[in-house]
């Protein structure tokens, strides 16, 4: 863990300038093809922040050298079991979990580029630009389920007989179907009832592809509204280091900084 912190802090200082690092939180919604996503914060909403270029390609790269419990092999993996595996990587970059769009797109850019990205780390010579990726997209899905209602009748079909058992008996014998519910429906002392009902699970029939999202529904490129916490502890660190010139400087820093936010050490 001590390794892999220090290779991010690294990365971050030599690629990025200071106008950069502070432009860090910069938006690149019309760029990345991801809607907007709002939470509920405070009693407020709040958007979601969108990483800029460079953090979105090393979120990547990361993933991508990390692969945490194997998912870039789990294409069919549920949204819940990627964000949980993907979580403590994302962390590392403020990026949250529940941003389903936003870790979505890091996850297929990492499939997607997955060769890419391991020959460019031998090289170091690849960047933001560089990656594929996937358009935003709509799709038709065809379900199906199949239910068993419980429904029940009761109805007094008038029967003439001498006797009250007999009058029964012609009632279940019904040769010719005359004392059936249908039969009564429309006469007195007749209900029906609908009981509990049964269902085999949702079923996914066929997905068809029918377009891409509108674009009036993806946010622009502008400035991001809000600054995570990790981010500004990391900035602050960063230029603790810089002053310093020492790595112990701000490891120590770090290290604290990740276990308030619950980020494991091992």
């Amino acid at each position: 863990m001590k390794k892999l912190i220090r290779n991010i802090i690294r990365e971050q200082t030599s690629n990025m300038g200071e106008g950069e690092l502070s432009d860090f939180s910069s938006s690149v919604g019309g760029a990345l093809n991801i809607p907007a996503e709002t939470i509920w914060a405070n009693g407020k909403k709040v958007i979601l922040p969108i990483p800029s270029k460079n953090v979105f390609f090393k979120v990547v790269k990361q993933l991508v050298l990390t692969n945490p419990e194997s998912i870039l092999d789990e294409d069919d993996m549920s949204y819940d079991d990627r964000s949980y595996y993907m979580d403590n990587t994302l962390k590392l970059f403020g990026i949250s979990s529940v941003y389903e769009a936003l870790v979505n797109k890091i996850f297929w850019a990492a499939v997607d580029n997955r060769e890419l990205v391991e020959k460019g780390e031998i090289n170091n010579d690849i960047n933001f630009d560089d990656l594929v990726l996937r358009p935003y997209k709509k799709y038709s899905v065809e379900c199906s389920e199949s239910w068993q209602e419980y429904i029940y009748y009761t109805w007094r079909p008038i029967v003439e007989a001498y006797d009250k058992d007999d009058a029964a008996n012609k009632v279940y014998s019904d040769e010719d179907g005359y004392y059936q519910y249908y039969e009564w429906e429309n006469e007195p002392g007749f209900t029906r009832e609908v009981g509990d009902a049964d269902s085999d699970g949702k079923e996914v029939e066929s997905v068809t592809e029918i377009g891409v999202v509108n674009e009036s529904r993806i946010i622009k490129e502008n400035e991001s509204p809000d600054e995570n916490e990790l981010i500004d502890g990391l900035r602050n660190i960063l230029n603790k280091q810089k002053e310093a010139h020492s790595e112990d400087t701000w490891y120590n820093d770090i290290t604290k900084l990740l276990k308030k936010l619950d980020i494991s050490l091992k």
